[in-house]
C-alpha cells in the first residue's frame, strides 16, 4: 500500500492493471481507427491511413513502451500515480510517474497495430482481386 497525497491508503499500481487499462484505450484507438477508414471514400486513402496506423503505432507505441518499462525499472521503488505529482521530493521521483504513463501509452498505440495491419491487407488484395478478376 502507499500513501497518497492526503494520507489515505492506496493500492500501489502494478504493471498488469497498467497494461490492462493501456489495452483498454488501445481498443477505443481502434474503434477510431476502423470508423475513419470506413468513412474515407477514396481507396488509397484508406490504405494510406492503414499502413501510417501501422507504422507509427508500431514505432512509436515500441518505444514509448521500452521506455516506460526502463522508467519502471528504475524508479526509487514506489511506483506513483499522476496525482502525486507535486508531493515527489526530488528529480528522481519523477521517473516513478513518467514509467507507468509510458507503459500506458506505449499499449494504448500497441493494440491498433495488428487491427490496422490485417485491415490493410484486406482492403490491398479486395482492391488487387477486384482489379485482377475485372469485377
Amino acid at each position: 500500500m502507499s500513501r497518497g497525497t492526503d494520507g489515505v491508503l492506496e493500492p500501489r499500481l502494478r504493471l498488469g492493471g497498467v497494461v490492462a487499462r493501456g489495452a483498454a484505450y488501445g481498443g477505443i484507438a481502434t474503434l477510431g481507427v476502423a470508423v475513419t477508414a470506413f468513412v474515407l471514400r477514396e481507396h488509397d486513402d484508406r490504405v494510406d491511413l492503414l499502413e501510417a496506423t501501422t507504422f507509427l503505432g508500431l514505432l512509436t507505441g515500441t518505444v514509448l513502451l521500452l521506455t516506460g518499462l526502463f522508467f519502471w525499472v528504475c524508479g526509487p521503488g514506489e511506483v506513483l500515480r499522476w496525482r502525486d505529482f507535486f508531493a515527489t521530493g526530488g528529480p528522481h521521483e519523477v521517473v516513478s510517474i513518467a514509467g507507468p504513463a509510458l507503459v500506458r501509452a506505449g499499449v494504448a498505440l500497441l493494440v491498433p497495430v495488428p487491427f490496422a495491419f490485417g485491415l490493410g491487407e484486406l482492403v490491398a488484395s479486395a482492391a488487387y482481386g477486384s482489379w485482377l478478376w475485372g469485377a
